[in-house]
């Protein structure tokens, strides 16, 4: 058995530190690049959706008595679309880190992942905030009661952060080897806020759009959202095992994908 080097530990903290600084100063560049210095900048982190979910509430209150689960127009529209919107911009965001930093590949502390972390943990959070508001803001505006499960509303932020980032980074080398899929996944993930019930409920579909549709895993992070406001809410369909190993599949050939690929994407 090798005797450890006394000086292996210390070399290992040092080495984590400077990840963890490289780490802090991209993500404080991206919140600069995106947002600017004011606070205006974040401002418009809420206009999308808030705008998004006031259109789909005024459109299907003109036609429907009430929404399908609930009361409310605006928070049930909300729990649809603030689940799908936070996986879907983690992806989008994660997926083109390389090719935004890609000038910072050439400084050695900097490698293509920490890039690509970055913007994840950025987006996260981002999200996670955007959805404090949007919620907060329309249970105090429209005094909905809600019974709040925090089990089903974790779950379905912690498995769209991970099926996010396993898109994202699986995307990251994909798009830098074959612009014809950059462009075809635009057209693929497009429709999806269409099947992803959003603004309807999984089961008021038929049983064979449904048989179809379970297959697509934000169907089951929009299920868990409404499940973590609306108590009455049947998310017996809902498979946070199935999303989980499909986000953790992702990750990891993602991960495999960056790894082999790093010499590349230095060099665009």
């Amino acid at each position: 058995m090798m005797p450890m080097n006394p000086g292996e530990p210390h070399q290992t903290r040092k080495g984590t530190l400077a990840a963890a600084r490289v780490l802090f100063a991209l993500v404080m560049r991206e919140m600069t690049t995106r947002f600017g210095r004011s606070s205006a900048g974040y401002l418009w982190a809420l206009i999308e959706p808030v705008g998004f979910i006031a259109l789909l509430s005024l459109a299907f209150s003109q036609i429907a008595h009430g929404p399908p689960v609930g009361r409310s127009f605006p928070l049930f529209y909300a729990t649809g679309y603030v689940a799908f919107s936070f996986y879907s911009d983690i992806a989008a965001l994660t997926g083109r880190s390389v090719q935004v930093n890609r000038p910072l590949l050439n400084y050695p502390a900097v490698t293509a992942l920490d890039t690509v972390l970055a913007r994840f943990l950025l987006q996260a959070l981002t999200g996670l905030a955007v959805a404090a508001a949007v919620f907060g803001g329309i249970l105090a505006i429209f005094a909905e009661p809600v019974r709040l499960a925090p089990v089903p509303l974790i779950a379905c932020f912690g498995l769209g952060a991970l099926l996010g980032l396993g898109v994202g980074l699986v995307n990251v080398s994909l798009f830098a080897f074959s612009k014809g899929w950059e462009l075809a996944y635009g057209v693929i993930s497009r429709p999806l806020f269409l099947v992803s019930a959003v603004f309807f409920t999984f089961g008021s579909l038929p049983a064979f759009a449904r048989e179809i549709l379970w297959w697509n895993p934000l169907v089951h992070l929009v299920g868990l959202m409404r499940a973590g406001f609306y108590p009455v809410y049947d998310a017996a369909y809902v498979s946070g095992i199935y999303v989980g190993a499909l986000g953790l599949g992702l990750t990891v050939a993602g991960l495999g994908l960056l790894m082999a690929s790093q010499q590349r994407l230095a060099e665009g």
